[in-house]
């Protein structure tokens, strides 16, 4: 015996076909969705503290510019003030110079080795913007062992000089006696100048006066 279906049952049929699908639809694709859904969201919250310490660098970021264009003028200031090698004749002249603009007499000078204040990797003054261009660079301590006899007024005006140096310039230490019969100051100084070199670094002229070699033949020139 055939069974026939009437048009309502298969509107029925029809109807729970289509709850099937969107049930189906729902375990399949929603609850896959939903489950993106919350991982995102977990990730997002995750994210939060970083973009919420980002958003806070922003609002600062013309402080950060400013103080790294700071920065690196200071850097240029004090890398200038570096030069890349010292010669004892720069000391000497130093010296010199002191005598005649102070108007003092040394009574002796001395040097030492130059000794290493401190290794780094460095960036070079003329390409300070090129973080990358890294390269070794390294600091040296120059002493000079300086005797003189000068006033008060006088020794005023040395501890000026020094520091008014161009290059960087200090002193180590400084002792001094007082002379009573020449009212003077004997006064002892360690001076303190500093380098800094790297590879391929500039050297700089060194204010060394020529010497007068004398002449060629001693006993007068030779003719035939």
């Amino acid at each position: 015996m055939k069974m026939q279906l009437q048009k309502k049952d298969i509107k029925l049929i029809i109807v729970m076909v289509g709850v099937l699908i969107l049930v189906i639809a729902y375990f399949v694709v929603y609850r896959n969705y939903d489950q993106q859904t919350q991982d995102l969201q977990s990730q997002i919250d995750t994210l939060q503290p970083e973009l919420k310490q980002l958003r806070e660098y922003d609002e600062h970021k013309q402080e950060y510019i400013d103080g790294t264009n700071a920065c690196k003028e200071n850097m240029k200031s004090v890398m200038s003030s570096l030069p890349t090698s010292i010669w004892t004749e720069d000391q000497i002249m130093l010296a010199r110079r002191m005598e005649e603009d102070l108007d003092i007499t040394d009574t002796s000078e001395s040097f030492t080795d130059p000794v290493v204040v401190t290794q780094f990797k460095g960036t070079p003054i003329d390409d300070i913007d090129n973080y990358s261009d890294q390269v070794d660079m390294t600091s040296n301590k120059y002493q000079m062992t300086l005797a003189a006899d000068m006033d008060y007024t006088q020794f005023k005006d040395f501890l000026d000089y020094i520091y008014d140096e161009p290059t960087m310039t200090g002193l180590d230490s400084v002792t001094m006696t007082y002379d009573a019969e020449k009212t003077d100051l004997n006064v002892s100084a360690v001076i303190n100048q500093y380098t800094l070199s790297y590879q391929d670094a500039p050297e700089e002229q060194h204010s060394v006066p020529e010497v007068s070699k004398g002449v060629k033949d001693p006993f007068g020139t030779y003719t035939n």
